[in-house]
């Protein structure tokens, strides 16, 4: 889930642009356990399947949803 305050700063910045940048929150509890996106805590904030902030790719087997 994404947290309140990331989803505002994220907004504020996504409105800066022009046209306005659009993004898509995705549900880690819906994924299928395979896919590398449940291995990141949250909230992640993923560009170009890679984590803006630096965290690598996690690996097999991939933790529970936190």
């Amino acid at each position: 889930m994404l947290s309140t305050q990331m989803q505002a700063n994220l907004d504020a910045a996504a409105h800066r642009f022009t046209p306005a940048i659009s993004y898509q929150v995705v549900d880690q509890d819906k994924l299928p356990k395979t896919d590398p996106r449940t291995g990141y805590p949250t909230p992640t904030l993923l560009y170009a399947d890679r984590d803006v902030f630096g965290m690598a790719e996690p690996k097999p087997p991939y933790p529970e949803p936190t």
